[in-house]
């Protein structure tokens, strides 16, 4: 027998009826249900729970219908109330505190079950808190979900966490299937503060999918370019949003096992959850801090003159980071509230105008690379009816760096990406099914404004004069590369629905059902002319026979060659123009949760459709589970997955760009207009593709035992039909098409991977107490063999055709394909990783630990070419190929946090994070000259500072 249909039909009844149903019914079943269940659900055993957030009265409802345990609610006095649902291990007690954790009310037990009470006013304490000690909630949920693959970092955690930039993959290095780019925590750049890149068992990094609240934002524009200082293209990154994690409620990653509701992607998902505003008034404001003097630089001795001395923006000796946070928040009304934050981060680079090799004999003159980040967030919650929340939320996210070109005048050229996100969301929980639609709108760019549209090569003239060196033809450089503009606006909707579980041949079934439409327009465009300039000549006026003076390309200055003054007579030019094109995308899944006594499935299946590579992919997904005794003690978890993953717009944005150009446009006197250049020739050809794809097994064990919930997990990754790009005559396809360059670049399907990835967490499920102190933890483990390494999209010559070619190398002493060689990023084999989390309340302090051990790697590079190489196989001559070994890493991050109690609910805080505690000496990577080459090392010893008040 169950409860929760007859509190249902009792809640449409009259008002006056409706205010106590709750309670009559839950007292009339009580007894019945005291003698029905067994005696087993009497007991305070602890066991594992997954109840999703949601209204109050319908979480206690559920928490009690799976306990067994007869529970009496006025659902009048919890109207308007919200749970965070419950996710782990939690005796019956332990669980309705849990739920009910600060909304004023608690269970007690009486002989014909619980009854839900309201607690008395307690004696408060300075901070105005009951006096008693709070009860410390899991701060370190990992594999908190039902189903393996899933990982939740709770707000706790969040907050708990040495965080740093304060962005999201920040804190994921907890989790044991994210890897990073080996420079993430170079020494050269500690002043950037944009969120790292990331892989998720093996994938590349712009094939994972970012989420916040329920809508993606990526950017697809061009995520894998990370030059700044190119004609036609600027930076990127894939995460399209850099949001601060102190709007975040929570963050899931699902890295194996992955619903059929997620998708466009290889690697997995990291969803970001915003938090809901409070019941009651409340805010933040604080400040944090971190700088070079605060930061041990670990720089090889070779390197440290060109370091100190540097001109060159991936190079930073001296850095100040700030950022300023504020939040307020609260309900207008029972079922109307508002959240609004602000934050603004800022780093500030200093660096030296001439590069290094010049400072000795030009001076050291310093000017300021920057960067900027930017979070407006605003979001309501109403609630009008019992089943009805609205949820509206908008959030700008700019994003600008300000860097300039070493030995260059008037070269400082600015980047913007980030965005703005609109969302509406409305969650229906109907009688047959809890529906939610969501419809949003996002902006994200990726562009560049250069404070000049030209470059010019002059002589180093008496008004050009920071040209380095003194001879006749020292050239003095000056300009830009103009303005380019892209931009990426999406329109999605997407409705969801959870249906009630029904009972068919003696299971129970949990259908979910949705379906996505989305338009998403993307342009290229050069907003100005832009020219290069070369080839000065010597004038004594800037002036023509027309009176016209041309102010742009010509100088009047005396030259170290003698000339009065000097004009250019050559150009290659970029013409104003865009490209752009709109794509739809379809997208529809379909799920069902299968409990069959100790065996659970997950079947789904999702459906893509788009038109921009005109292909519709079919995802089958699956997910199994058996629980062993029944008891949630011992459960084996399997999977067979399949993802499709994302379609980079770059790749046919990039097809005509080259044809703006115009190659060698000339003049002989101010006289001559300039004659029409050449236009270029197409340099890339834009076909359709195939979408990538990666296959996925995994199996894993659930056990618990002496107090731990272990999880160990195996995955296994196939991709296929990933995206690189090539030369045509490497495939085979010169180009016989005149508007095309016959070394024209495309793109292919003819990159593959494969990798292994083992994972072992460890979690004590209860907190360990100890002289009035409370401490959780967890230990995590992985393993990985990533044994093909495929290029990135972006185009390299050499690497790209040997990866299609294929030769025979020899690598490590033993003959193998080109594309067999080991991987040289996100590889470490093995990291093992230590977390834990300390409240101190006699001291109001907070103490987080992270230690991290990584394993030793090799770094790999062509040695020897085949032209040259004295080794043959089958005839012909290979390559050879060497590595170096770097040694292990180990880190310790910390993080101290003071709190200090004012009057009721304000306090000041003081968080004080240590990177590095031990100052290890770490080596990120080095250059590809593997026998000479200069290691390039993590950054040491790192303080930030952050202080605050909290009402």
């Amino acid at each position: 027998m169950t409860m929760k249909p007859e509190i249902r039909s009792c809640r449409i009844r009259a008002t006056a009826i409706r205010n106590r149903c709750s309670l009559l019914l839950g007292l009339a079943f009580a007894g019945h249900l005291a003698f029905a269940l067994p005696a087993a659900a009497q007991t305070p055993t602890a066991r594992h729970y997954d109840i999703p957030a949601g209204p109050l009265d319908a979480t206690l409802n559920r928490f009690a219908l799976q306990t067994g345990v007869p529970l009496a609610i006025d659902a009048e006095k919890l109207k308007g109330l919200r749970s965070d649902g419950l996710h782990g291990d939690y005796d019956i007690a332990g669980g309705f505190a849990a739920l009910l954790r600060g909304s004023g009310y608690t269970m007690e037990q009486t002989a014909s079950g619980y009854i839900l009470v309201a607690i008395p006013a307690l004696r408060t304490g300075a901070s105005g808190e009951s006096g008693s000690a709070t009860a410390l909630a899991p701060v370190l949920v990992v594999d908190g979900r039902e189903w393996m693959g899933a990982s939740t970092i709770d707000r706790h955690t969040i907050e708990a966490q040495p965080g740093g930039n304060g962005d999201i993959t920040s804190l994921l290095k907890i989790n044991p299937s994210v890897a990073f780019d080996n420079l993430q925590l170079s020494s050269k750049t500690p002043g950037e503060i944009a969120p790292a890149d990331i892989s998720i068992n093996g994938a590349k990094f712009y094939q994972n999918a970012f989420v916040v609240d329920g809508v993606n934002m990526n950017n697809d524009i061009d995520p894998g370019q990370s030059n700044p200082n190119l004609l036609a293209d600027v930076p990127g990154r894939s995460q399209g949003l850099a949001l601060d994690t102190d709007l975040l409620e929570s963050i899931v990653v699902y890295d194996s096992n992955v619903p059929a509701a997620y998708g466009r992607f290889n690697g997995g998902v990291v969803e970001a959850n915003t938090r809901r505003p409070s019941k009651e008034p409340s805010g933040k404001i604080s400040y944090q801090s971190t700088r070079s003097s605060w930061t041990r630089y670990h720089i090889d001795e070779a390197q440290q003159y060109s370091f100190e001395n540097s001109g060159n923006y991936n190079e930073q000796p001296e850095f100040d980071k700030t950022i300023v946070r504020a939040t307020l928040e609260g309900h207008l009304t029972d079922n109307f509230g508002l959240l609004a934050n602000i934050s603004q981060k800022r780093s500030s680079m200093p660096t030296s105008f001439y590069s290094s090799n010049n400072v000795a004999a030009m001076g050291s003159e310093k000017r300021d690379q920057k960067r900027e980040i930017d979070n407006y967030f605003v979001k309501a919650f109403w609630k009008p009816a019992d089943r009805l929340e609205i949820e509206s939320s908008l959030a700008y996210a700019p994003e600008n760096n300000i860097y300039w070109r070493s030995n260059s005048a008037n070269s400082s050229f600015e980047t913007q990406s980030g965005g703005t996100q609109l969302n509406l969301k409305a969650r229906w929980d109907g009688d047959l099914a809890k529906v939610e639609h969501n419809l949003s709108y996002g902006k994200l760019e990726q562009s560049r404004d250069s404070a000049y549209d030209d470059w010019f090569t002059w002589r180093k003239s008496t008004t050009k004069d920071w040209g380095i060196g003194n001879t006749a033809t020292t050239s003095s450089n000056e300009g830009g590369y103009g303005d380019v503009d892209q931009a990426q606006k999406t329109l999605s909707y997407r409705i969801n629905a959870d249906w009630k579980s029904f009972s068919l041949l003696g299971a129970t079934h949990r259908l979910q059902t949705g379906l996505e439409l989305s338009r998403q327009y993307v342009r290229y465009a050069r907003l100005t002319e832009s020219s290069t300039y070369v080839t000065p000549v010597a004038t004594s006026t800037c002036t023509n026979g027309s009176g016209v003076t041309d102010s742009v390309a010509c100088d009047i200055g005396t030259t170290l060659a003698g000339w009065n003054g000097q004009f250019f007579t050559q150009r290659t030019r970029y013409a104003t123009g865009a490209f752009d094109f709109t794509t739809n995308q379809q997208t529809a899944w379909l799920q069902d949760e299968i409990d069959f006594g100790k065996l659970n499935l997950r079947p789904g299946l999702r459906l893509d459709s788009d038109d921009y590579m005109n292909k519709t992919t079919l995802a089958p997904r699956l997910a199994a589970q058996y629980d062993v005794f029944a008891d949630r003690g011992t459960v084996l978890n399997a999977g067979a997955n399949r993802y499709y993953g994302r379609s980079i717009t770059s790749w046919r944005l990039q097809e005509g760009r080259n044809q703006l150009r115009y190659n060698t446009e000339k003049r002989t006197t101010l006289d001559d207009a300039w004659t029409l250049g050449t236009q270029a020739t197409n340099l890339v050809k834009f076909s359709e593709l195939e979408i990538p794809y990666d296959d996925e097994l995994m199996a894993g064990i659930g056990q618990r035992w002496l107090g731990a919930q272990y999880d160990l997990k195996y995955v296994n990754r196939k991709g296929r039909d990933q995206v690189i790009q090539v030369s045509g005559t490497s495939i085979g396809q010169p180009s016989t098409d005149p508007t095309l360059s016959p070394s024209y670049t495309t793109y292919t399907n003819g990159g593959r991977s494969e990798t292994d990835i083992v994972t072992l967490t460890v979690t004590p499920l209860q907190e360990i107490r100890w002289l009035g102190t409370r401490t959780t933890g967890q230990l995590a483990l992985d393993w990985t063999d990533k044994k093909q390494n495929a290029p990135d999209y972006l185009y390299d010559s050499v690497d790209s055709t040997n990866y299609i070619l294929n030769p025979y190398i020899q690598y490590n002493g033993q003959i193998m394909r080109y594309a067999d060689r080991p991987a040289d990023n996100y590889n470490r084999p093995w990291t093992l990783r230590l977390s834990s989390l300390t409240n101190i309340p006699q001291w109001n302090l907070t103490w987080t630990n992270f230690l991290r051990y990584r394993a030793a790697y090799s770094k790999i590079a062509q040695t020897t070419s085949a032209a040259s190489s004295p080794i043959v196989h089958d005839g012909q001559k290979v390559a050879i190929w060497s590595k170096r070994k770097f040694s292990n890493a180990l880190t310790w991050d910390m993080r101290l946090g003071w709190e200090i109690p004012l009057a009721r609910k304000q306090a000041l805080f003081v968080n004080l994070d240590v990177f590095n505690v031990l100052d290890a000496v770490s080596v990120a990577d080095s250059n590809t000259a593997i026998s000479t080459g200069i290691p390039v090392y993590e950054v040491g010893r790192q303080f930030w500072l952050e202080v605050g008040y909290r009402f």
